[in-house]
């Protein structure tokens, strides 16, 4: 689902906490100096329940505090995630600790959040009213929105533990606050990584995947890298590249079959479309539950890592000279590859990139001038007559 509008987290706390009215007017304080919002409080139970709503952007705000443990059932799935127990490793004695909690929530639009139920959306539909928040920046907006009033809880009353649903990520206070100061988004608050792969023979090393939860929310789809030799951390980071090209101003998500890297070429990923329904390998036989993009590493240069499929980075074509010795032979098929690339080099261009198309059997190019001081990520290639041949965009 695609920039969901009710969003929500849990602190869980091995104390009373009774000052939810301080925290509620912190928020109102900093978050009025940090964007200028003007909160309302149309309804109020002092000491357990806040809502707040700002009328110039329909921002709907919630603090409640309850003074019993969460219903440990929920925390199900997270807690079967690798990832869970790896970053906190005491986390179910956490939870059984609890006493008491703290949930907070944000969506936009006067009804709170309650057009997310099916009825009421068809019913909204029905009369020519569109769902509200319903654009990445108000789905940012909530994002950030929501991390704040974290932040500000946990300087009140640090929580043992903290659930942020919208992922599904199940942490320590310690880590929530970390993972939150982090502005860029989306960051590893919000991109869940369900880790995966074979159990590995004695004296083998381990082979991780990653399946996310969370990228959904931007892209329509999740992302999966198969268990793979290089370190699961590395893979992560690449998942986060390529999401920050598609969600980016002018951005875009990778073509089916295309690879991608920055522009000092010290990595190199193909990306792979799967809709929903595919065998994408990480449950076999089972098919996907929803649509993914694969990324398949091509090349690592930190890690010392070359796929044999890896086009040489020197094998330069000039893709608008449209070479003839790899070109298509009939007319219509060298027009639509010659639009393709256009296209593509378009694409990479709208985000400051650069394009380049590289074939096996091309000599090499003589060395490219110094690439700008600036961040840079992408490129492309494709199957069939494409599968021969290899293009990159930086950003």
């Amino acid at each position: 689902m695609l920039y969901p509008n009710r969003i929500q987290a849990a602190l869980l706390f091995d104390r009373p906490v009774r000052d939810l009215e301080a925290i509620m007017r912190q928020f109102m304080r900093i978050e009025g100096m940090r964007s200028g919002a003007e909160f309302n409080i149309p309804e109020a139970n002092p000491g357990y329940f806040y809502r707040l709503f700002s009328g110039d952007e329909e921002l709907m705000v919630t603090f409640e505090y309850l003074d019993k443990p969460c219903n440990a059932q929920v925390f199900a799935p997270a807690l079967s995630s690798p990832f869970t127990r790896l970053a906190t490793p005491d986390i179910r004695e956490r939870i059984n600790r609890t006493y008491s909690h703290i949930l907070i929530e944000v969506s936009h639009g006067v009804m709170g959040g309650v057009e997310e139920n099916p009825e009421i959306a068809a019913f909204l539909s029905q009369i020519g009213r569109g769902p509200s928040g319903a654009t990445q920046a108000q789905f940012e907006r909530r994002l950030a929105v929501l991390a704040l009033m974290g932040r500000i809880t946990c300087e009140h009353a640090m929580p043992i533990a903290v659930h942020w649903t919208q992922s599904d990520l199940l942490t320590s206070g310690e880590m929530f606050d970390t993972f939150a100061a982090i502005e860029s988004l989306p960051g590893p608050l919000h991109i869940h990584p369900y880790l995966f792969g074979p159990r590995p023979a004695p004296g083998e090393e381990p082979l991780v995947g990653i399946r996310t939860f969370g990228a959904r929310h931007w892209l329509g789809r999740e992302l999966i890298v198969q268990p793979h030799v290089l370190p699961w951390g590395a893979n992560f980071e690449t998942l986060f590249a390529f999401m920050r090209v598609a969600t980016m101003p002018n951005g875009y998500v990778i073509p089916d079959g295309d690879t991608f890297g920055p522009e000092d070429r010290s990595l190199s990923y193909r990306v792979l479309h799967h809709d929903q329904g595919a065998n994408v390998g990480y449950a076999e036989p089972e098919p996907a539950d929803v649509p993914f993009y694969e990324l398949i590493p091509l090349k690592h240069v930190e890690h010392g890592y070359l796929a044999p499929e890896h086009v040489p980075d020197e094998r330069v074509i000039d893709d608008r000279a449209f070479p003839l010795d790899i070109m298509p032979a009939g007319q219509d098929e060298k027009m639509a590859l010659a639009n393709e690339w256009f296209q593509k080099r378009k694409l990479a261009e709208g985000i400051g990139g650069r394009f380049e198309v590289r074939h096996p059997e091309a000599p090499p190019a003589p060395p490219r001038p110094p690439a700008p001081d600036v961040p840079s990520l992408a490129g492309v290639s494709g199957r069939g007559l494409r599968g021969r041949v290899f293009g990159r965009k930086g950003a």
